[in-house]
């Protein structure tokens, strides 16, 4: 039997590896440049390749797929920001964006320090 154990076991492991990876990259590159374009509008970024060269957001599509079963979602960094007007604004497109219920969850997390400096979180928010 510690062959079946043992072929169960990697079978299980191939598919949950089979799953890992960037399983919501589209979404998440397309919060990005929500958010983005919310910097320019505010005067912030003076174009999406100026948000770029400041280092003030960053996306990451995180996530784990077994089946049916999905973890993760669309994760948003911004830096250098502590302006609650801006971060309401940016909630607010995001919000009118996402599609309540739908996949993924977006993660947005604002930090008040810089990019690669010690980090310091001025607010985390999830929109389902």
């Amino acid at each position: 039997m510690p062959e079946f154990r043992f072929i169960t076991g990697i079978g299980f492991a191939i598919a949950a590896i089979s799953g890992c990876g960037e399983l919501y990259r589209d979404e998440a590159t397309r919060y990005h440049a929500i958010v983005q374009e919310v910097l320019v509008a505010k005067g912030v970024c003076s174009s999406a390749q100026d948000c770029q060269r400041k280092q003030l957001v960053f996306w990451e599509g995180g996530g784990l797929s077994l089946g049916f079963l999905r973890w993760g979602g669309a994760y948003i960094n911004l830096y250098e920001t502590q302006d609650p007007v801006l971060v309401e604004a940016i909630v607010a497109k995001l919000r009118e964006t996402h599609v309540v219920g739908s996949e993924p969850r977006v993660l947005l997390t604002i930090y008040s320090s810089k990019h690669l400096q010690p980090k310091v979180v001025f607010r985390e928010l999830v929109i389902k």
